[in-house]
């Protein structure tokens, strides 16, 4: 089995590369793709860059290229939950394109027109051994549902009551859904998981830089664990 693994930022995936044996590295469309083993489960891990093309873009590179059984998103995110504090984990159940509005025509908010669905199921499977896997962390609280993506940095609490009024979104990034996307016009079983940097509110700006590399290393650990466990399971 081929795991496909996709961060935004350098920050989100650097320590997987690091852990990697026999990596493999080819540039292409600018993102360089990572192939190789890592605790004895063949993975394909890339930067994709910040944004749904740049996460578009990657994703189906890596599909047309590497052909993965799997594929997850991994980083940050911002807290739309009052479960959720920095530093915790969101798994998808769903993602939402949150920016996608074309209700003037009668759609529903979020309306994914080819695909047309609002919310994209993750697989059952991977999202269930993703938070089995948080869970076993000392000290890090993981919660299950839609994670809304959209491209704009969250940061007012204006913005954050919309997306959770709208979707009943627990967390807000800006790849995860893009990658749903791909992954469901190519029929690649997929998940999302995000560590909390800051609560996409007004404190934002602040929160973010502060705490977002200690975040994308909790969100590290889960991978590394969820390596181990989703042998038992596919």
């Amino acid at each position: 089995m081929l795991i496909g693994i996709i961060g935004a930022m350098e920050l989100e995936v650097q320590a997987l590369k690091n852990l990697m044996d026999n990596a493999e590295v080819k540039k292409i469309s600018s993102i360089e793709f990572y192939k190789g083993s890592i605790n004895g489960m063949e993975t394909v891990v890339a930067v994709a860059g910040v944004g749904k093309v740049n996460a578009a873009v990657c994703a189906q590179t890596m599909i047309l290229k590497y052909s993965p059984d799997i594929l997850i998103n991994v980083g940050v995110a911002g807290g739309l939950h009052e479960d959720l504090k920095i530093g915790d984990i969101a798994v998808a159940d769903a993602v939402v394109e949150r920016d996608m509005d074309t209700t003037p025509i009668g759609d529903p908010k979020g309306f994914v027109s080819g695909i047309d669905m609002v919310e994209m199921e993750c697989n059952k499977t991977i999202s269930d051994t993703l938070a089995l896997s948080a869970a076993k962390l000392e000290g890090i609280s993981v919660k299950r549902g839609i994670i809304a993506t959209g491209d704009q940095f969250i940061s007012t609490e204006e913005q954050r009551n919309q997306i959770i009024s709208e979707f009943g979104a627990i967390a807000a990034e800006m790849e995860g859904a893009s990658i749903g996307h791909v992954c469901i016009m190519n029929g690649i079983p997929f998940s999302v998981l995000r560590a909390i940097s800051d609560g996409a509110n007004d404190d934002s700006v602040i929160d973010y830089p502060t705490f977002a590399k200690m975040a994308a290393e909790n969100s590290i650990k889960i991978i590394l664990e969820f390596l181990k466990n989703i042998k038992e399971e596919f």
